[in-house]
């Protein structure tokens, strides 16, 4: 089932970056207000707070493949919809877009818990760690080749096109979907709801409450860079959208050498000390992505990319091993909330960036986040402990 869930998985990804460069272009460029871009990234992931806890009840209870197929399906036609309505009316109301926002973030919530539930049986060959990084390497070719895919046509077409492809890349998906057949997860004997079970397992698991923990907060603080960043590139250098195209495609580079490399550094060090060290280079590389200049710009997004990855890549490694198979996918919607924190950081930091400016801002990003990397560091390595599942998470 490998071979037709990762040509899927590629061309929804592609999908997902075009259309997301696309709308946040088309939205800043309509009213050019930072608000705009953080409200319209908050409607796509706040109802991973809200239908997560559901998604992976179900994700646990019915096919995963009709769901994948069933997700795939809406978001292709709530794509159409949406590229009529630009097509017919050029500027539409922002209305529109946060609905259509909403819309997509609901199918993201539903989709995402169901696509890692499944990783860990998707093929008998794969490792757990392999088919985690496989799929985080996916995601990293879409985010280096989506922007720059979305660029061009911006550039040459206009945003109503990249729309237009983005509903084909769907569409071409749920071809590619349709041949997955995977079995039907066994019943689950525990009935309780998503949020009670992410409790009792980090009632036991001391360790993996903390990577949590450590992992909202830096969410908020550190990954609403993808949403600050047009903002920046903007003000430093205007009139740019090559700038911020190749910043994008130079953070996904980043991304991919962290997915490549993961499996590997993994048979070498814990998950858990991966997980920490890389979330405080991480931090590091956001505090000098302004103060360095067009050059340093690119090779601290470079760096942004590759450790940023690393410790996302990390965390879900640890969280895939350490937890049982009938209870994966309620487990993983809840820890999978912490892309929830995105948006709430992000509407935060433009209220701050009208105070204090994008490039104070980007420094208060890092420095923040590098502070609660290292506390988490400090506190695991001080209070290591807690049960788990397996010994080892390499």
């Amino acid at each position: 089932m490998a071979k037709w869930f990762f040509p899927s998985t590629f061309l929804l990804f592609l999908g997902n970056w075009i259309g997301q460069i696309a709308l946040n272009w088309y939205a800043y460029q309509l009213n050019e207000n930072p608000m705009d871009l953080a409200l319209i990234n908050f409607f796509r992931l706040a109802p991973i707070f809200i239908l997560s806890l559901w998604a992976g009840s179900i994700a646990d209870r019915y096919r995963r493949s009709t769901l994948i197929k069933i997700t795939v399906t809406s978001s292709m036609v709530i794509t159409g919809t949406l590229t009529a309505c630009v097509l017919l009316m050029n500027d539409i109301p922002m209305l529109y877009l946060y609905i259509y926002a909403c819309l997509r973030g609901c199918m993201s919530a539903i989709e995402t818990p169901v696509r890692q539930a499944v990783l860990p049986d998707i093929s008998e060959r794969l490792t757990v760690s392999k088919a985690v990084s496989y799929h985080s390497f996916l995601l990293n070719v879409c985010r280096s080749i989506g922007p720059a895919v979305a660029g061009f046509i911006i550039a040459a077409y206009d945003v109503p096109i990249a729309f237009v492809v983005q509903t084909i890349c769907y569409a071409l998906a749920l071809v590619s979907s349709i041949p997955l057949k995977l079995a039907v997860v066994k019943p689950v004997k525990n009935k309780q709801f998503s949020l009670a079970v992410a409790m009792q397992y980090f009632k036991l698991h001391l360790q993996g409450r903390r990577i949590f923990m450590t992992s909202l907060l830096i969410m908020a603080m550190g990954y609403s860079y993808t949403t600050m960043l047009p903002i920046l590139t903007d003000e430093v250098y205007p009139n740019s959208a090559s700038v911020f195209g190749t910043a994008m495609t130079v953070s996904a580079i980043g991304g991919i050498l962290a997915t490549l490399t993961i499996p590997y550094v993994l048979q070498k060090f814990s998950t858990d000390n991966c997980y920490y060290l890389s979330s405080i280079l991480f931090g590091i590389a956001l505090l000098l992505l302004y103060p360095l200049g067009e050059i340093g710009l690119f090779l601290m997004i470079f760096f942004v990319g590759l450790f940023g990855q690393f410790a996302r890549t990390t965390n879900r490694i640890y969280f895939q091993n350490d937890v049982e198979q009938e209870s994966r996918g309620k487990i993983l919607s809840v820890i999978m909330m912490d892309r929830g924190m995105i948006p709430l950081g992000a509407m935060l930091l433009s209220y701050f960036t009208e105070l204090i400016g994008i490039t104070t801002t980007f420094l208060v990003m890092g420095g923040a986040t590098t502070v609660i990397a290292i506390l988490g560091f400090l506190t695991n390595f001080k209070m290591n402990g807690g049960k788990t599942v397996h010994d080892t998470h390499a």
